[in-house]
């Protein structure tokens, strides 16, 4: 098993020398229980960049510093991509000169599909990577409302997703993607998740409910006109700084809330596992041949 870290910010790169610090909202307890599972679980791997907002693409300078630690740490490295605008399309092509100088068959996540045709077209000897919100797996925390027992055969059309259909299998093939990236979701996985024949990556503790280009920490302090201006250039950055923590009182979420919280950052709302939750999606991931787990102390 492959440990990656995910570095969303390059102000965050000190984090390489303990990336178990304290963030001050994350269940570390339960992190140091899941590395712990697996005996001595040791970093092979940087991920390094922003999988949900373009306006936090990084700059090429964090970049080149982002590539120079993971040398000086002996750790791989790959670059993570969001959705993006064409705007947001040629900020990532210089991003990808930077790389291929630096790591000429280097790993790039990929969040659309836009960036996948890029990177096969003008930069093929890159490797890309099918990012987790390439994945469109129901991510909604209420199904377990509805379907009481994980078993039940049920739940089985809600684990899977068209990345299952051999058509999709095909389209991915052609485009050089062999490693896809998934979320432990409320369903749990596909019991069948290795016939599907990609090499897997899994995200812990934080996993994606949903993302959109209106962002309500971008709108703080805007004029009313300027508010959830999905292509307004004004933006402070609150999700640097601030989480929403998002509570059910309608009772819709079922489950055992031990387990997970779920709050929105920036543009996303997220679910953090904890407990029995996060030990459990790891097991089950080793069991069902993932071969790298990727742990992000913050998510954006």
């Amino acid at each position: 098993m492959e440990w990656a870290l995910g570095i969303t910010r390059g102000e965050d790169l000190h984090r390489i020398s303990n990336p178990r610090e304290e963030t001050g909202s994350t269940d570390l307890g339960g992190i140091k229980g899941a590395f712990e599972s697996f005996g001595a679980a040791r970093l092979n791997r940087l991920y390094f960049g922003q999988e949900f907002c373009e306006r936090a693409i990084p700059t090429p300078g964090e970049l080149r510093e982002a590539m120079q630690r993971a040398r000086e740490h002996k750790l791989d490295f790959t670059l993570v991509t969001p959705y993006i605008t064409e705007k947001g399309l040629s900020k990532l092509e210089i991003l990808f000169k930077e790389l291929a100088a630096v790591h000429p068959a280097g790993e790039v996540v990929v969040n659309d599909w836009g960036v996948l045709y890029l990177l096969n077209k003008r930069f093929p000897t890159l490797t890309p990577i099918l990012g987790r919100l390439m994945n469109k797996i129901l991510r909604d925390p209420r199904i377990n409302r509805f379907i009481k027992e994980e078993n039940s055969n049920q739940m089985q059309p809600f684990r899977n997703s068209s990345l299952s259909e051999p058509y999709m299998q095909k389209l991915l093939k052609g485009l050089n993607v062999t490693r896809i990236e998934l979320d432990h979701t409320f369903q749990g996985f596909p019991p069948d998740l290795e016939r599907w024949g990609y090499q897997l990556s899994l995200y812990i503790p934080y996993g994606c409910i949903t993302s959109g280009r209106a962002c309500l920490f971008g709108s703080w302090g805007l004029a009313a006109q300027q508010k959830f201006n999905a292509t307004g250039k004004s933006c402070s950055g609150q999700c640097r700084f601030h989480r929403l923590m998002m509570h059910d009182r309608s009772g819709q979420v079922a489950g055992n809330h031990k387990e997970w919280r779920i709050f929105q950052k920036g543009n996303t709302v997220f679910y953090e596992q904890m407990g029995d939750f996060l030990t459990r999606g790891i097991i089950q991931a080793k069991e069902l041949g993932f071969s790298r787990i990727v742990y992000q102390p913050e998510p954006i």
